[in-house]
């Protein structure tokens, strides 16, 4: 072959490389965008069939995922769903109506609810989910459920996908592994092998990846101090955090909008990335924590204290209790912040008092139209029974409105009325499990009164006060039925609680009495806030002198209450005095108290052995 020729042939080559490269150069973006469009259909077909690939959440948005976990993340949602009954819930929505949503059709058995007792229900203790081993990671744990495995993160049962060192990538329903959404590891690896070798012919721009550190190493460590004040919290704009920002596990709880005006606690602060915080409750229940002001415009300092005034009520409690000639146990819950606290709660004979849950039963099918206040009974002599009220001499085949009945109930304590509504709204089979839904597991309504067969019928002081609390912060089933309800029950004439009141308080009550008890649960609205208080009693020893001695103790629950309460009036002038330490007492000083208080409860206790 002639040089010229070869030169020919030299030039035609060197000019088709030249094109192609070119060609490569101008459809190279296009060529990359193809690949991975290729590849991200090939998973999303295999993995994600039959499921929303985007995923909206309060927070974030889920992104499209490679099967190497250390390119891109799937996040989901940090948070928890589920009613909150604790004082942090101040949503004001009524829990009968979001409570009864969980239900099933079917009538439930009386423990349905309740975690004391060993049949198989889903809040027993024979349910709860055993552990088997927790994931260092994001709050992933595995849990066996029913016979199986199951994946849960942050104790709820985890949806969406999840990767294991050895199993791939396979996408959970309810913490339930779905095999036919996934992608073995063995598939896996065959998938980045093969994207490996077609990388490595065709360059691409470097792919900045996003890493997943040890919490260990990213979560901030801050310095944290013990303190101890109190706040008057006005913003509504501000939020509520688990934990300090920039520390493991911290997310967001909940806004301000329902603390406005809400004493709360300061017992610990940390200075943070993003500033300091204090850690924060409402009496002794935990809140979470709030960004510190120092310029005092989201919240205000107080002299008031919710745990000074929990402390003292508790010491009333057991103090008057001591002075009743009966066993007695007593409960208070401060309505204005539903922090509660109780002396010798223990299961009592309710008598008539346990009407109430059978009330707040029958105004729940009220607003959902299962019964009309207008709607007839018929009583007959089976319902007919002894005791309070006045219609038991009423002849067989007498006909009552429903309102009219709770009128009966709400005046007179009727006890055939109560039973007309005991059946007129389900049983027991269904006042009880919605009272356990509410939170008052201590509390059996499963039978009527004058039933021999019954035998669970029972209530505690704390369920029945807590009741009182919802029920004045239209918590039970919501305006207008719960404000209904709470008028009923200013017509009750026979009270114990209420007896040495002020006019300056009002106040409503349900009380109840037999051979043995003297009950009584009330609400009071003073001007300084407003409480819920109950007193039960059993086997007494002077039973005239009970009633009287209940009353006593109410009066002293009412004067502590106001006295405290007044202290949320009081503006705190100077904040640099507000924070001066109070001098403590020497040691010498101290001891020599110590050993004479010591002395004295000694002396007591053997005088009265």
């Amino acid at each position: 072959m002639s040089r010229k020729n070869k030169l020919i042939i030299g030039g035609v080559a060197g000019g088709i490389v030249t094109a192609c490269l070119l060609l490569y150069l101008f459809f190279q973006p296009n060529i990359h965008q193809a690949y991975n469009s290729w590849l991200d259909n090939y998973q999303t077909t295999k993995l994600m069939k039959e499921t929303n690939y985007y995923e909206q959440t309060p927070i974030y948005q889920t992104r499209p995922i490679t099967l190497d976990p250390t390119e891109r993340i799937l996040i989901e949602s940090l948070r928890l769903e589920g009613p909150n009954l604790s004082v942090g819930n101040r949503d004001g929505d009524p829990l009968m109506e979001t409570l009864v949503k969980e239900e099933v059709v079917e009538n439930l058995p009386w423990f349905y609810y309740s975690p004391n007792v060993k049949e198989v229900s889903p809040t027993s203790l024979v349910q709860k989910n055993r552990l088997l081993e927790r994931e260092n990671l994001n709050g992933f744990a595995w849990y066996w459920v029913d016979g199986s495995e199951r994946l849960f993160q942050f104790d709820e049962p985890y949806t969406g996908w999840h990767a294991t060192a050895f199993d791939g990538w396979y996408y959970y329903n309810e913490g339930i592994v779905q095999p036919e959404l996934g992608i073995s590891s063995i598939e896996a690896a065959e998938i980045l092998s093969f994207r490996s070798h077609i990388s490595s012919l065709i360059p691409i721009n470097e792919y900045r990846p996003f890493f997943i550190e040890d919490p260990e190493e990213f979560s901030t460590m801050v310095e944290s101090r013990t303190i101890q004040y109190s706040i008057l919290y006005k913003a509504q704009d501000q939020i509520v955090l688990t934990s300090p920002p920039g520390t493991y596990g911290s997310r967001f709880l909940t806004n301000t909008q329902a603390f406005e005006d809400m004493p709360m606690e300061v017992v610990e602060e940390v200075s943070t990335l993003e500033g300091d915080w204090l850690h924060v409750m409402i009496g002794y229940e935990d809140l979470g924590w709030i960004k510190k002001d120092e310029t005092f415009t989201n919240y205000v300092l107080t002299y008031y204290s919710e745990q000074e005034l929990l402390d003292t009520i508790e010491a009333v409690l057991y103090e008057e209790l001591g002075n009743i000639s009966a066993n007695a146990g007593a409960s208070f819950v401060n309505n204005e912040t539903m922090s509660q606290v109780s002396a010798n709660n223990q299961a009592f004979f309710p008598a008539s008092t346990q009407k109430i849950y059978v009330l707040a039963e029958l105004y729940h099918q009220y607003s959902t139209g299962e019964l009309d206040p207008d709607q007839y009974i018929e009583m007959t002599w089976e319902d007919q029974v002894p005791g309070a009220g006045i219609i038991q001499d009423y002849p067989s085949g007498s006909m009552f409105t429903l309102d009219e009945l709770v009128d009966l109930v709400a005046i007179y304590s009727d006890n055939t009325a109560a039973n007309l509504l005991i059946d007129a709204v389900g049983g027991g089979e269904v006042i009880t499990p919605h009272m356990h839904q509410l939170g008052f597991y201590d509390t059996y309504v499963d039978g009527k009164y004058y039933n021999t067969r019954d035998g669970y019928f029972y209530t505690t002081p704390a369920d029945a006060a807590r009741m009182f609390a919802l029920l004045y912060n239209n918590r039970i089933n919501g305006e207008p039925w719960d404000e209904m309800y709470i008028e009923k029950l200013y017509q009750n004439s026979h009270n114990f609680l209420r007896q040495f009141i002020p006019y300056t308080t009002t106040g409503w009550n349900k009380s109840g009495l037999g051979a043995p008890e003297q009950n009584d649960v009330a609400t009071f609205v003073t001007p300084y806030g407003s409480y819920s208080l109950a007193v039960y009693t059993d086997d007494p020893w002077n039973y005239s002198a009970v009633g009287t001695q209940m009353g006593n103790l109410s009066l002293r629950i009412h004067e502590v209450f106001n006295e405290l309460r007044l202290q949320l009036w009081v503006t705190v002038e100077d904040e640099s005095s507000y924070f001066e330490p109070v001098e403590s007492l020497e040691l010498d000083e101290w001891t020599e108290d110590s050993e004479a208080w010591e002395e004295e409860w000694t002396e007591e206790v053997w005088s009265e052995e």
